[in-house]
């Protein structure tokens, strides 16, 4: 799931205030350099100034991994010899199904180091729905998310105050993070149907997402096989670009000519 990492990369690149606040108590000031160069070159998720002066490393984790604790070791002795007076706070959210069961710390002989492990699921959605960030908005999909119906309906209301561009891009992020949360992305599929609800999804969209282009290929069937309504009108109606409703009957016609033989 290389997309949905460099997505979620993406979303706390932007700081997400109230998600920052969440994690830490703090606000978080400016995006520190996150990059490492060495024999081996290491890229931190988010490597960030708080309000304090301190520094904040965070980790995104969609599976466990019983080696966490040398990896954020090796992290944490690059941040302390490049930032030498500062406090260091690190943290590993995990953000996939199921729960984090991978240790926090590590013990040697000589050595005792240590970090946090925090669950996305244990915060609220409601807390960063709240927030005026559209970053905090879809990372709240990944949280504790009570009523699915009303979290669509206003970020719904929210994506329509954007220039069609900017919320196409906020419309395939949070499609790749529903990745994580296949549940949620069948709901989706149906509220959108049943509210008919006015989100544009473009054709790469489509073609990157197997879910949402199964879905739409059963809707476009139904319209054309049962209405007998025209590629226009299918793809007006279920607001599709023209070229992949045409090549979706197209198909089903290709089908229909094996059933017959």
């Amino acid at each position: 799931m290389a997309e949905f990492d460099k997505t979620l990369r993406d979303i706390i690149q932007n700081i997400p205030q109230r998600f920052i606040s969440i994690l830490t108590g703090k606000k978080g000031t400016k995006i520190l350099d996150n990059t490492f160069p060495s024999t081996k070159e290491r890229v931190a998720d988010l490597v960030l100034e708080l309000e304090d002066g301190s520094i904040f490393h965070l980790e995104l984790q969609t599976q466990n991994d019983k080696n966490m604790p040398f990896r954020m070791l090796e992290y944490y002795l690059l941040l302390k010899q490049r930032y030498p007076d500062k406090p260091i706070k690190q943290m590993v959210l995990y953000v996939g199904d199921g729960s984090p069961n991978m240790p926090s710390f590590l013990e040697t002989d000589n050595l005792r180091f240590s970090y946090e492990i925090r669950d996305i699921k244990d915060i609220e959605c409601k807390e960063l729905l709240e927030s005026d960030s559209l970053e905090d908005k879809i990372l709240a999909v990944l949280c504790k998310v009570e009523d699915f119906e009303e979290y669509i309906f206003k970020l719904t209301k929210e994506l329509l105050k954007l220039p069609e561009k900017q919320r196409a891009d906020y419309i395939r992020k949070l499609l790749i993070a529903l990745n994580y949360r296949p549940k949620l992305k069948e709901k989706l599929a149906s509220i959108l149907e049943e509210r008919d609800m006015p989100l544009t999804i473009t054709e790469e969209m489509i073609k990157n997402d197997p879910f949402f282009k199964k879905a739409k290929k059963e809707d476009i069937a139904k319209l054309y096989q049962k209405l007998k309504l025209n590629p226009e009108q299918i793809a007006d109606i279920l607001d599709l670009p023209l070229d992949f409703v045409k090549k979706v009957i197209e198909e089903v016609g290709l089908e229909k000519k094996k059933e017959n033989r």
